[in-house]
């Protein structure tokens, strides 16, 4: 179950690092790297399709679609106790171009470094069901907003950048950092539907 996994905590450098990939092939499929964050929990699994769409491969067209719907369909799963998620063939067997992804995750890493230094284990409450809950509904509600935005240019980095947080949060086991991204998405997601009722009206 992935509240076994919270026990280790895990860096953002190394989280990075996992999201890496070698060999010969100029593509990586979606759901190879989903299955190497897989293994660290709920907070890596949501990070991998959050970071790739909050990147410039998030501004090619059907990426922040796939992204989207990926980030909802793993926080619905985490709702319901799956223990391995699963995802439709068509978004696992979705290519990306490797190098762009080693090269953005390669220039992130110096940043991630210093970051680290401020990531700690701390307000351990998030392991609660309760709030993995709350994250879980929260992460969902993103995932669908990042479809419809997707038409806005730069509008879907918002939820994307939002759910990052919160899975980095998750993933180093700091609580202080989850709640940012939590009340970021919240403000993001009640700014939205507060503007959609206005249009609609």
């Amino acid at each position: 179950m992935y509240s076994e996994t919270l026990t280790r905590s895990l860096t953002l450098y190394e989280l990075l690092g996992r999201m890496q990939t070698s060999g010969s092939d100029e593509k990586v499929a979606f759901g190879e790297l989903l299955r190497l964050a897989e293994s660290r929990g709920f907070g890596p699994m949501l990070a991998v399709p959050a970071f790739i769409s909050a990147t410039p491969i998030g501004a090619i067209p059907g990426i922040p679609t796939v992204t989207g719907i990926t980030i909802f369909l793993i926080s619905l799963q985490v709702l319901l106790s799956k223990s391995h998620p699963w995802l439709p063939s068509a978004i696992k067997n979705i290519n990306i171009d490797k190098d762009s992804l080693n090269a953005g995750i390669t220039k992130m890493k110096p940043a991630a470094l210093q970051i680290d230094r401020f990531l700690f284990p701390r307000w351990l409450f998030i392991r609660q069901p309760l709030f993995r809950i709350l994250i879980a509904l929260t992460c969902a509600c993103c995932g669908i907003f990042m479809i419809p935005l997707e038409l806005v240019p730069f509008m879907g980095l918002i939820p994307a950048f939002a759910v990052l947080i919160m899975a980095i949060g998750m993933a180093t086991d700091d609580g202080a950092v989850a709640l940012l991204g939590l009340s970021l998405a919240l403000f993001g997601l009640t700014t939205a539907g507060y503007q959609f009722v206005v249009t609609a009206s």
